[in-house]
């Protein structure tokens, strides 16, 4: 079987939806963070303000059938000295280029039929464009390991790890008792046994939220109040708009809070995607009740949720700690590990990073501003 692969422009992008869906359907990538729907939103958000240009790669087979997606942009940035450093991005992630929304699970989308013949293409188009590296943000282990073999066989790229962040993922095919079981006594106490005060004493309630633009404002309110500062700036919110009404087949906003005698105390993102119910943010009032913590009674009732879901395997609690401690740990579910790689192919900036090595401290931010590391 033969494979074309084909660069593919923004008007190509917006029409994209269906073949987009069915290819992440095939494959083995992320069904929330490499959807359509938070791909194409995050490149309508961010791509004019960053001053972005796309290189969406598309690769079809002989019967026109799209069989894998590169969804890439190119950003290039000078040095002091006027050379230009071209860098490639996954779309989702704006590393060392200004503040958007988290995108994790982030890689490439291939149908896994076909995987080493894509693969394989892909990397040959890459090889005959110009850029120095590529910077894949929040990668999981799977992705690289689709990523890294391709690259390292056809262009000999230099592999730095920048960043690591840990993450959790909460298994609820074992029944809801059992988890809780699992659970510390602290947790449980507050993940589950203090409904009885949430319910009885202040007349809690745990409900869904339906209309995203006031949830939104309520979830930039706790944390203005908490923070000192919203959750989400206005391309933020406007991202977040327009993911939420792009949300396609398996998707499903899970926008809940708890109320308290009618007010609302607390608010939490979720958003099924697939099998998986991810936990994008939450809100709340710090200091309701002495009894209560509310951030943890609100998982609580989010995750019994998904145990309770026949179409829900995981509740995954995505990466970022707390505001004191990381106490994703304490819901006994599995640890994901996400990392950020630099895969470098320049000469120039292999050496450079070589050199940064081996020099005293006080220099390697010299080589940091000149090279724009």
């Amino acid at each position: 079987m033969s494979f074309t692969v084909r660069r593919l422009f923004e008007a190509d992008f917006l029409s994209l939806e269906d073949n987009w869906v069915e290819l992440l359907k095939h494959s083995d990538a992320d069904p929330l963070f490499m959807s359509w729907a938070w791909q194409v939103s995050w490149w309508e958000t961010w791509n004019r303000e960053l001053e972005l240009e796309l290189l969406l790669l598309g690769v079809y087979d002989q019967c026109n059938e799209l069989v894998g997606l590169a969804p890439l942009y190119l950003k290039s940035v000078r040095t002091p000295v006027g050379w230009r450093v071209r860098r490639l991005h996954v779309i989702g992630n704006a590393w060392k280029l200004g503040p958007t929304v988290r995108t994790e699970y982030v890689g490439l989308i291939v149908d896994r039929r076909y995987q080493q013949p894509v693969m394989s293409q892909l990397t040959d188009y890459l090889e005959g464009f110009a850029w120095d590296e590529m910077i894949v943000a929040d990668a999981s282990p799977r992705s690289m390991n689709l990523l890294e073999p391709a690259l390292s066989e056809s262009m000999g790229i230099a592999r730095l790890v920048r960043s690591e962040a840990e993450g959790v993922l909460v298994p609820v095919e074992s029944g809801y008792r059992r988890w809780l079981e699992r659970l510390g006594k602290n947790t449980r106490l507050k993940a589950f046994n203090r409904r009885a005060v949430f319910e009885s004493e202040v007349a809690g309630e745990y409900v869904p939220w339906d209309e995203p633009e006031s949830f939104l404002q309520e979830l930039n309110q706790f944390h203005l109040e908490r923070w000192g500062k919203p959750c989400f700036d206005r391309h933020a919110v406007r991202f977040h708009l327009a993911f939420l009404s792009r949300l396609g087949v398996g998707q499903l906003a899970r926008l809940s809070a708890l109320k308290a005698k009618g007010q609302v105390v607390s608010v939490l993102y979720d958003v099924q995607a697939g099998n998986r119910v991810y936990n994008l943010q939450a809100g709340f009032m710090e200091s309701f009740h002495p009894k209560l913590s509310l951030g943890t009674l609100h998982l609580g009732y989010a995750i019994e949720a998904a145990f309770n879901d026949d179409t829900v395997i995981g509740y995954d609690l995505l990466a970022g700690s707390g505001k004191n401690t990381f106490y994703k740990s304490r819901f006994q579910g599995e640890q994901v590990v996400f990392t950020t790689v630099e895969y470098v192919r320049s000469p120039v900036l292999k050496l450079a990073y070589g050199a940064r090595a081996c020099l005293p401290q006080q220099l390697v931010s010299s080589v940091n501003r000149f090279f724009r590391l």
